[in-house]
Formats: structure tokens, sequence, C-alpha cells
């Protein structure tokens, strides 16, 4: 005789059949959350807990509620309702979860709140850090946007480098793999493009009067005193020749790393800081941070929008 399996109840906020709940989830571990069902099918129409709720295809009940047994495991759907109730947010925390949430709201047709779930993936720290994975990953299933925006994020990773660790691409073929080495090499020259002409900086157009460093009227510095070796025709101001130097750190890891946030690189913001004070020593040292910082910031700016408009050419048909 076949023993019945254990059922559990969710955590909270999914463990409450008295908090105004219509509708029991039994995940395919058999872990049952109490769950407001109109909250599945909001602003999604074609959802499909909207028409399975109003056919009500279940042969269970518990608690007085429907119980309706889903094929995902009980840390997948824990996301998806985290997702559907507001004010709480769930965590990112593995690519195995990312791809397994994907693939159920995907078969559930939960369209607005895929949405929220992909921009919510973009803009978690796991983006940045397992891009590769992320990336084969949305290839191999078609989902454009996420795959878009990992490409984008691989760019931080040095590919050409001996040591890089490329097994993360295993899931994509050889063709999909050079589409993706050919996007970091167009990004690489955009980048240099940006950088081509280091005394030049158009876009700063608009910016500038937020920078204290440049001098518009006197090759004089007005801090130390002394003459600045450096003319930008573009806007065009002098300063201390710490901004080419900058440039052409930025020019030379971009090679690398062409990430627009690679302007703001540590290690070459620091360099940039301390051979602007060896320039100039005076009342610059207290600011000296902060206005490295914001060029970087301005110059990353430029980058981002530059690069954000390299194809990548990639066959999102699954």
């Amino acid at each position: 005789m076949a023993t019945k399996p254990t059922i559990t109840i969710a955590d909270a906020p999914f463990d409450d059949p008295a908090d105004s709940i219509d509708l029991v989830i039994r995940t395919a571990d058999n872990v049952d959350f109490y769950v407001l069902s109109g909250l599945l099918s909001l602003k999604s129409p074609s959802s499909f807990f909207r028409h399975v709720l109003k056919s009500s295809q279940h042969t269970e009940e518990k608690d007085g509620f429907p119980v309706l047994e889903v094929e995902e495991d009980s840390d997948t759907f824990r996301t998806i309702l985290l997702l559907c109730y507001p004010n709480v947010a769930p965590q990112i925390k593995s690519v195995e979860q990312i791809v397994a949430v994907k693939k159920a709201l995907d078969k559930y047709c939960m369209d607005h709140i895929l949405d929220l779930f992909v921009q919510m993936v973009i803009a978690s720290p796991l983006m940045k850090e397992q891009a590769l994975r992320i990336f084969a990953h949305a290839v191999v299933n078609g989902w454009r946007v996420l795959g878009e925006a990992a490409a984008k994020d691989t760019l931080s990773i040095p590919l050409d480098d001996p040591e890089a660790e490329l097994e993360d691409l295993s899931y994509i073929n050889t063709l999909q793999y050079i589409r993706l080495r050919n996007y970091h090499r167009k990004c690489r020259q955009t980048a240099q493009d940006v950088l081509l002409k280091p005394k030049a900086a158009p876009w700063l157009e608009g910016k500038a009067s937020e920078l204290l460093f440049p001098h518009y009227s006197t090759d004089r510095c007005r801090w130390c005193g002394g003459r600045l070796g450096c003319w930008l025709p573009s806007p065009g101001f002098y300063t201390h020749p710490w901004v080419t130097d900058y440039h052409t750190a930025v020019k030379a890891e971009m090679l690398r790393r062409p990430h627009p946030e690679t302007a703001l690189d540590e290690a070459i913001i620091a360099d940039a800081v301390t051979n602007s004070i060896s320039q100039c020593e005076e009342e610059w040292k207290k600011i000296a941070i902060s206005q490295v910082r914001l060029w970087g910031k301005f110059l990353m700016e430029e980058m981002d929008k530059q690069i954000s408009q390299v194809p990548l050419n990639i066959d999102w048909t699954k």
C-alpha cells in the first residue's frame, strides 16, 4: 500500500488559511501555499490561472479551499508568488532559480509578472556576477531582453584572457559564441572611438559647469598657480595633464573589458586622483576624488550611450 506523502505548509506570508485567501497551491515537493487567486492573474489576461480557476480544475479541497497542483517546486513557486504580492520582493539567489522561474512564468503566461521579474534580474548583483551563464541560458531559451542585458554585462569579462573561465558558455553553439565575440569586438571599437581623441570631449557639453577643474580663460591653475599643460578644444578649457593620462588608462583597459563601467574602475580612478594631486597639491586635494569620479561618470555615460547602440545579432528563436 502506497504511503501518502507528507504535506507541509509554506512559510509566511502563505501559511494562513484565514488571511483572505481562496486557493491552495500544492507544489511538486508537497508544500501548500495559501494564496489569493486574483493576484495570480492580475494584469495578465492570458494567465493560465485566470482560465483554470474559472473552469474549476481541481480534485481536492483543503480547509474549504480548492487545491491546485503544479509541477514546479516550492522554491520556484514561492518566488513567483512573492512577485505577485505587493511590497514583498523575492531575492535573486542563483542562475538555476532564474531559469526555473522564467520558464514557469512563460508556461503560465503571467506576462505582467514576467516583465517585472526580468527587470529584477537585470538589476540584481547576480546579473553581473553570472553574466555568461545567464546569457547562455537566455540564448538557448530565446529570452531576448534578458539575453541582451546579460551580453552587455559580459563586456566586463575579458574573453581573450587565457585564464578566462568560459565553461558557462557550454550551452551555446559555436556560431552564437562567435557572435558574442564579435559583439565584444564592436563594443571595443565603439569605446575606442569615444576615447580616440583624448583632448576632445564633445559629450561634456552642458555638463562642464559641474566640473571645477576646467579653466576657460587662462592656462594658469587657480589653486596652485602652475601652468596647465592640457587643452581640451571641446568644450574648450585648460586642465592639468592627469585628464589625458586618465583617458589613456581607460582606453587601454577597455581593450580588455569594453564595459562602460570600466571608466569608473577603482584602480584607474585611484591613479588619476594620485596623479592629479601630484600636479596640483593645494585646495584641489579636498575635491580631487569627487571631481575625478564625476569626470569618469560623464565618460561612462557617453560610452554606455554609444555601446547600447551596438547590435548583438543573436537569433532569439528557440
